[in-house]
């Protein structure tokens, strides 16, 4: 798979659906398949990442009408 890395979380998740389907395809040989949920495990870890990334970046007003780093539970 290309470089992850520079992937959007929304571009990940069209990725996600494209492999679903090829997955779901009468027609895909068992290597095939192994592939594809082995390039579809590394998409979903990168858009985990960078999910996280985003939520460490998300800033929250304080009570004190200052900001400060969103640390919310999940």
């Amino acid at each position: 798979m290309a470089d992850t890395n520079e992937n959007t979380i929304e571009q990940s998740f069209e990725k996600l659906e494209a492999i679903i389907t090829k997955m779901e395809s009468s027609d895909v040989s068992l290597d095939e398949s192994f592939a594809l949920y082995k390039s579809g495990m590394e998409e979903l870890q990168h858009a985990n990442s960078k999910i996280e990334q985003t939520k460490k970046a998300v800033l929250a007003i304080s009570k004190e009408g200052g900001l400060e780093v969103f640390e919310g539970d999940e």
